[in-house]
């Protein structure tokens, strides 16, 4: 039974109450009684039905809204309850337990702020600090002899949190490397490495803060450089940090022996690009017992005619012929696709060249980009290089790939295709997770701060990949809008405070239901609702 308005010709409300039944298998309603025009009900007279309903059915649970006094801002219980959950499967109050007993507050909940922070909308860790409310902490200042309550935080906690993320990185890295291979019961055997750069909006250096070849085009600000191993699941195994003007093939020599020696690997093939191997960089992956599958540059290829021979198609557009080089499997690739885009990049550096010799702008020290296009025939006057061009236009659609590996070519070609992960890693690490810019100057906090975003990193991958075990679409701005919107709002009902949820989508209900994640009711005591979450102090 339930009350349904309906309108007549002319657009006047009647209120019914109606009821359902089943007739011949089918269901159908019938009008139980007509109350009247709902325009003839004074306010007052529609409350006098309601609380005489309420008497009649006994409805203690009805809340009349007039007794509701709502906050004016919305808090958030999502991030909370999924990193918390997370936290747990990564076993990470048991790591915690073990450090430092003489740390007198809770340094794995300082890491959680942080972590939330991270996932939701990145912050300075003074912006996070002034925004603790939203996740239903209190900000604290210093003071001499004042009691902390439960939720107390204060902002030397997260910046003393970020040096025990420091001091203990690469066992931080093994902890989590170990549970999640107990987690999701796999096996790494198949390693991406790349590097990038990590910009500050500074200009002063130390030991770690350089200037140097920044990948994004931030020239004149200083940088660290950042070298990271992930595995077939875009899961990273580890990272190291160097100063900002070191090359980047010299990082890959570090990273290998850490995997042996670390982590014990068996059988693993590594996967980099040409940058990062050279023939020292190859020996090192040869004398670790492991086999490598890398990009070799086509025009350094010398005593092969890369354009001699039969190639066999491989997949639609893309050709491959393979001879052996320097004693190891050289694979010549040629694609349709990627000679379109060696040619319209080609094009585009030439217009471009066109350019700084009618303006003449021409940096005569610079090499690079349109500046190879352009020759010098006497002091301080260029001419395009046609020679260049053409020569340059020969090797559209070609590369190379060498490998020591027995895998078929097929499965060579898909492997080193996949290094497309680590840039969509580092692509989430810097951008979506914010690593950059970082407000920290001292290695050690850019270390701390590096740390924290690699297991910020490590909490949203392992969402991502409970998703996709339920066969659940997702975009890492989806999970970060429905995270974000699960707030509630506190409540005053007469001499209590509640905590009243805001509704959930059916993306939302699924994050928690694949976290195996009770649903918060949609209303519930305030100190009940706050019980889900852990203490940010430990008494002595």
């Amino acid at each position: 039974m339930f009350l349904r308005v309906v309108k007549n010709n002319k657009g006047v409300e009647y209120l019914r109450i109606v009821e359902s039944y089943r007739e011949n298998g089918k269901i159908k309603q019938r009008t139980i009684a007509n109350v009247g025009r709902i325009d003839s009900f004074s306010e007052s007279e529609a409350k006098n039905i309601v609380n005489k309903l309420i008497q009649i059915f006994d409805l203690k649970n009805y809340i009349d809204t007039e007794d509701i006094k709502k906050a004016p801002d919305k808090r958030n219980y999502g991030a909370k309850v999924i990193v918390n959950k997370i936290f747990e499967r990564y076993e990470m109050k048991r790591y915690f337990e073990r450090l430092d007993k003489d740390i007198k507050y809770n340094a794995e909940e300082m890491l959680k702020i942080m972590v939330m922070n991270r996932i939701v909308e990145p912050r300075s860790k003074l912006g996070i600090f002034n925004n603790l409310e939203y996740f239903g902490y209190n900000k604290v200042e210093a003071e001499k002899g004042k009691d902390l309550e439960e939720k107390d935080v204060m902002l030397h906690w997260l910046y003393r949190t970020l040096d025990i993320l420091a001091d203990n990185k690469e066992s931080i890295e093994k902890h989590m490397y170990n549970q999640r291979i107990s987690l999701f019961n796999t096996t790494v055997d198949l390693v991406f490495y790349d590097v990038t750069t990590l910009a500050f909006e500074t200009q002063q250096t130390n030991e770690i803060l350089q200037m140097g070849y920044s990948k994004d085009k931030k020239f004149n600000e200083s940088q660290i450089v950042l070298g990271m191993s992930i595995d077939q699941d875009r899961m990273p195994v580890s990272f190291d940090i160097y100063a900002g003007n070191t090359f980047e093939g010299h990082t890959f020599k570090d990273s290998i022996e850490k995997m042996k020696k670390e982590y014990q690997l068996g059988k693993v093939i590594v996967v980099a690009d040409r940058g990062m191997m050279s023939k020292k960089n190859i020996e090192v992956v040869e004398n670790s017992n492991y086999e490598f599958i890398v990009g070799k540059s086509i025009k350094q290829i010398k005593k092969v005619n890369i354009f001699e021979g039969e190639f066999i198609e491989i997949a639609k557009g893309i050709e491959y012929r393979e001879v052996e080089y320097e004693n190891k499997r050289l694979l010549i690739i040629h694609s349709e696709e990627r000679a379109k885009k060696d040619r319209a990049d080609r094009l585009r550096l030439i217009e471009k060249a066109k350019k700084m010799l009618e303006e003449g702008n021409i940096d005569s020290k610079s090499k690079r980009g349109a500046k190879k296009y352009l020759k010098e025939q006497n002091k301080q006057n260029y001419t395009l290089d046609i020679n260049k061009i053409q020569n340059d236009e020969k090797y559209d659609g070609y590369y190379g790939i060498m490998t020591n590996t027995k895998l078929n070519p097929k499965q060579i070609l898909e492997q080193y295709h996949t290094l497309w992960k680590v840039e969509e890693t580092f692509r989430t690490l810097k951008n979506y997770l914010e690593t950059r810019p970082v407000f920290h100057w001292t290695p050690k906090r850019i270390k701390g701060h590096i740390v924290m975003s690699f297991i910020s990193y490590i909490m949203q991958r392992t969402l991502e990949l409970e998703l996709e075990k339920n066969n659940i679409e997702y975009s890492h701005e989806k999970i970060r809008e429905a995270i974000k919107k699960m707030e509630y709002s506190e409540i005053r009902l007469k001499d209590k405070l509640f905590a009243l949820r805001a509704n959930l989508s059916d993306f939302q209900k699924a994050i928690l239901k694949t976290l195996k994640i009770e649903k918060p009711k949609k209303m519930m005591e305030l100190d009940e609702f706050k019980k889900q979450s852990p203490k940010t102090r430990i008494k002595s």
